[in-house]
């Protein structure tokens, strides 16, 4: 989610910097892990937005937590966050400068939907299908959602084909009842 023009400013800002120093790809590996502590660890992202914590007190346990996982610049970038108080926005900051990078690269965000969970070696070589049919890298997601009791959801890019059961029947419910 977009915030408004700062989250924009610092991402491009992280971007360019990355480019600049020739670190993109690390500080963008950095990125996901950040972005994964935020959404797994439970209550890091609390500790982070809280108002009452001090900065000083976030800064020591970023490098205390961060330091030996995350490029210096990443750390330092966190640090500007924190400087700055714009924590609240640093998951969005994070996955807007994810944006970034992947339109700079020309990668394919795919996320895969499916009933059942799905044999590794199958997803291997449905991500190369799909690297080669696309003609660009590719970054794969793939979900359980038992919901759609079959078929398969491929969402590349923010479109949507739509191949599960449960998506036919519902075309089929709506053709009989009009």
């Amino acid at each position: 989610m977009n915030r408004g023009p700062v989250t924009v400013r610092y991402a491009k800002a992280l971007f360019e910097l990355g480019k600049e120093k020739g670190v993109l790809e690390r500080l963008y590996t950095d990125s996901k892990l950040l972005l994964q502590h935020c959404s797994t660890v439970k209550d890091f992202r609390a500790f982070l937005e809280n108002p009452v914590i001090k900065t000083s007190q976030k800064k020591e346990v970023i490098k205390k937590v961060l330091s030996g996982e995350q490029h210096p610049l990443m750390i330092q970038f966190l640090d500007l966050i924190l400087d700055k108080n714009r924590e609240n926005l640093l998951y969005d900051i994070i996955n807007y400068f994810e944006q970034l990078y992947r339109n700079y690269e020309g990668i394919k965000n795919i996320k895969v939907i499916t009933a059942v969970k799905m044999d590794q070696d199958y997803l291997d070589k449905l991500k190369s299908y799909l690297a080669e049919s696309l003609g660009a890298p590719v970054e794969m997601d793939a979900q359980v959602k038992p919901d759609i009791i079959g078929g398969l959801i491929l969402v590349v890019d923010e479109k949507m084909i739509d191949n599960s059961i449960l998506h036919q029947v519902k075309s089929l419910r709506k053709k009989l009842l009009s």
